[in-house]
């Protein structure tokens, strides 16, 4: 039998290599002799005796071949294991490319079928049996996602209803009977000016509705605003718009509203404005309700727009009047009201995207208990989508002309030594004086023209809304513009008057309200 030389392990005849190193068998191959290879083994020592010398093991060296043969077996492994890989890759890619080409079907499917027009429904016939039931569930699948991207499509927009714009032909008002206003506790007349404060995210906002005509056919008034900052932040310019109620609206009108703007016509017909309908007012008396409607006005382009009804039943809470905080001629008294409270919806139509219409608005109006003139003194919905739930329209001051008026400033001078007026208007969020402000201006005059000995102080007051210090400077500046307005306009003598401010340091009714915010912007006199 031959060995190998290079490992000594027997060789089978005719094997040209080891079986167990892989050497090729050559002459080298030895009959009947084992051959270590030098370098494999160490030299053999000799025993010796252990205290001769201490034991020592036999150094072991690597054998070099068969780390070579065992390293080439791998490779074919780590091939096979790439492959595998790769081909996992290769399928992840294809799949996602697949998947990706599915979608995109599937979606330009559902646009069809959103762009297509709407067919009529079909019926169960025999030509569906046939149908695989995979199909039809795909089918209801896609069916009921382009129903949920149809749905969210129709949220975003409002229904089609009929527009106005300032352009539009308008049928005027036929001569009627106007409400008497005689003996009325405020006369809905020429020369009545109804001061309302619009609660916004921002702040309070003044308008000023002044009765400039009245005749058989109705009223017309002009609604004036200053500058103020929307609920964007944004500077709204001042403005005024002149407005037409018809008689006959008057009389039987089931809607009211309070919106005025440069884009809608002068007369809008089926309203009432600055007080509910005889109509209305009739029933609440007779059934401790009323069904009453809100018109607001929602823009649709640069020129028309689309209105937009609230509604809803509202009761009478007290069943008796409640006394009412008002500042009527320049002075604070109360009036007697109706309060009344409810909940407003939306019925039919409405151009707001669905998103946008506020559900189950709680309500409360509050109307003077006068037949003669039921004006509306507060209305307040209460909705996030309103003004961030804020929306109020309050009346907080009432002018009118009187027979024989009592020079109210002098009064209080002569009295008290002490005048509070409300009827000195400024810009917002300036002093400059507006040319409503005369009424109280002359009075002024004439108390100092009655009393040449006197000496006033003009004292500024502001609310609270600002800032300490904004306010501070803005009674100054207010009370120094006033003494201007009467020295340069009046010819008064400058050394008869001083100025102070003292913003909102001195309030004489609460912050929290809007009617107590008005009574807070004020100017007051004193005499020494």
């Amino acid at each position: 039998m031959k060995f190998c030389t290079k490992c000594g392990s027997p060789i089978e005849p005719g094997v040209k290599f080891c079986t167990k190193c892989g050497a090729s068998i050559g002459v080298d191959a030895q009959p009947g002799t084992l051959s270590v290879p030098a370098q494999s083994v160490a030299p053999v020592v000799a025993q010796q005796p252990a205290s001769a010398a201490p034991w020592q093991s036999t150094p072991v060296v690597p054998a070099q071949p068969l780390a070579a043969t065992t390293k080439s077996g791998c490779m074919p492994a780590v091939l096979v294991a790439l492959g595998v890989l790769v081909l996992i890759a290769v399928l992840g890619i294809g799949g996602l490319v697949y998947a990706g080409y599915k979608v995109k079907q599937k979606a330009s499917s559902i646009a069809a079928k959103l762009n297509s027009p709407p067919s009529a429904p079909s019926r169960n016939t025999d030509s569906g049996k046939g149908k695989d039931d995979g199909q039809n569930s795909g089918e209801q699948i896609l069916n009921g996602l382009a129903n949920l991207l149809q749905s969210k499509q129709d949220t975003d927009r409002g229904d089609d209803v009929p527009t106005v714009s300032k352009r539009d032909a308008v049928v005027p008002c036929t001569a009627g009977e106007m409400p008497s206003q005689d003996g009325a506790r405020i006369p809905l007349r020429k020369g009545t000016v109804v001061t309302t404060a619009w609660g916004i995210k921002k702040g309070d906002v003044e308008l000023r509705n002044a009765v400039i005509s009245v005749d058989s056919a109705g009223f017309t008034d002009t609604t004036s605003s200053d500058e103020y900052i929307n609920d964007n932040g944004d500077r709204a310019i001042a403005a005024a718009d002149t407005n037409t109620v018809c008689s006959e609206d008057l009389r039987k009108a089931t809607a009211f509203t309070t919106t005025t703007w440069h884009r809608l016509p002068q007369i809008l017909h089926g309203l009432s404005r600055l007080r509910l309908s005889d109509k209305t007012f009739e029933e609440i008396h007779t059934t401790g309700h009323a069904h009453l409607a809100y018109e607001g006005f929602r823009p649709i382009d640069e020129e028309r727009l689309a209105p937009e009804f609230d509604d809803g039943d509202l009761v009478w809470m007290e069943k008796q009047d409640v006394a009412y905080p008002l500042i009527v001629n320049d002075q604070r008294v109360t009036v007697p009201a109706i309060h009344l409270t409810g909940t407003f919806d939306i019925h039919g139509k409405d151009p707001r995207p669905i998103r946008e219409r506020p559900v189950h608005v709680p309500t409360e109006l509050y109307v003077l208990d006068d037949p003669l003139d039921p004006l509306v003194l507060l209305l307040k919905m209460t909705a996030p989508l309103y003004h961030d739930g804020k929306y109020r329209i309050e009346v907080t001051k009432i002018t009118f002309e009187v027979p024989h008026p009592v020079n109210l400033v002098e009064k209080q001078l002569a009295e008290e030594k002490r005048a509070i007026t409300y009827g000195i208007y400024f810009d917002f969020d300036k002093d400059t004086i507006k040319p409503e402000s005369d009424a109280v201006l002359k009075q002024i005059v004439q108390a100092l023209t009655d009393h040449p000995d006197w000496k006033l102080t003009v004292n500024g007051h502001t609310d609270n809304i600002g800032g300490d210090a904004y306010n501070l400077d803005l009674s100054k500046r207010r009370a120094a513009a006033v003494k201007q307005s009467l020295v340069s306009r009046f010819h008064t003598a400058p050394d008869r008057l001083s100025t102070n401010g003292y913003g909102e340091s001195g309030p004489i009714d609460t912050n929290d309200t809007l009617e107590g915010r008005a009574r807070n912007r004020r100017v007051e006199l004193t005499r020494e």
